[in-house]
């Protein structure tokens, strides 16, 4: 019997992906032995514990939510597969303002990366950002008490938490634009692997797929700039995304489309675009 250990983070969310994860698989394979592990990781961003615990081999797949995972892997590690994403957007929680612009300058706002807290200070300058490090579902708490303002947490966070109903507003991507990834979960293996690569390829959603890939992309080919992309693809495979950096203190935009088998190759273009408005 093929045995197959599915690797997790620590936290409801994250225990709650692993799990749907080994339904989904368990109903694909039922003939395979699989089990979830947690794997203690510091910090809402940080996914390298868990990497780490793939490639000594302590687990043999590593559940990990795409906007928290670094654009070079580890050698001897590989994006198998992608879940059918969830909604790319961030949310806003609050005290009753339904926008940034409610909030005010000198707004406490609390975020989980430093990639949202620079897109916080350039959107809406005058309000003070803080890179939370626990999980999502504990930082609500300092919401209540009131150290903080609001909070912004990715929309498919708050609906895999079942928070939904906490939701004040959904920042739209032009207005705070995403982290690449945000709302997708990868399912990443070991190269030499092909045990676990078959078993959780049966949870490929290739536009999901395509529009990480594009996002990625887009990132990786900006360097350290900070950065948000969303990529949508329709039906008859046709790609757009929409990407921003902040460059000298200012937001740039631009979109491009194209076939999504081509997805690498427009996001490339695509941050060509971008730095060329900013020079």
């Amino acid at each position: 019997m093929a045995r197959i250990t599915l690797g997790t983070r620590v936290g409801t969310l994250a225990v709650r992906h692993g799990r749907a994860v080994l339904e989904t698989l368990a109903g694909e394979w039922p003939d395979h032995n699989l089990s979830v592990k947690t794997v203690p990781a510091s910090g809402a961003e940080d996914s390298q514990a868990l990497l780490a615990a793939l490639t000594a081999e302590r687990v043999d797949v590593a559940v990990v939510p795409l906007e928290t995972l670094s654009l070079q892997l580890p050698e001897g590690l590989k994006l198998a597969a992608v879940g059918r994403r969830l909604d790319a957007r961030s949310a806003l929680i609050a005290k009753g303002r339904k926008s940034l612009a409610e909030l005010g300058v000198q707004a406490s706002i609390g975020v989980f990366s430093a990639r949202d807290a620079d897109f916080i200070s350039a959107v809406a300058p005058g309000a003070v950002p803080s890179v939370l490090k626990g999980s999502a579902d504990s930082e609500l708490s300092r919401l209540a008490t009131g150290e903080f303002d609001a909070l912004i947490l990715p929309a498919a966070t708050m609906l895999g938490l079942d928070l939904r109903d906490r939701i004040n507003a959904y920042l739209e991507i032009d207005e705070f634009t995403p982290a690449p990834g945000q709302g997708a979960l990868g399912l990443l293996v070991r190269d030499d692997d092909d045990l676990a690569f078959e078993t959780v390829y049966a949870m490929q959603h290739r536009p999901s797929y395509d529009r990480v890939r594009a996002e990625r992309a887009f990132a990786a080919a900006l360097a350290d700039r900070p950065v948000g992309a969303v990529a949508t693809v329709t039906d008859d495979g046709e790609l757009t995304l929409f990407g921003a950096v902040i460059e000298n203190d200012a937001i740039l935009q631009a979109s491009v489309s194209g076939e999504a088998r081509e997805a690498e190759d427009l996001a490339r273009e695509l941050a060509q675009d971008v730095l060329a408005r900013g020079a």
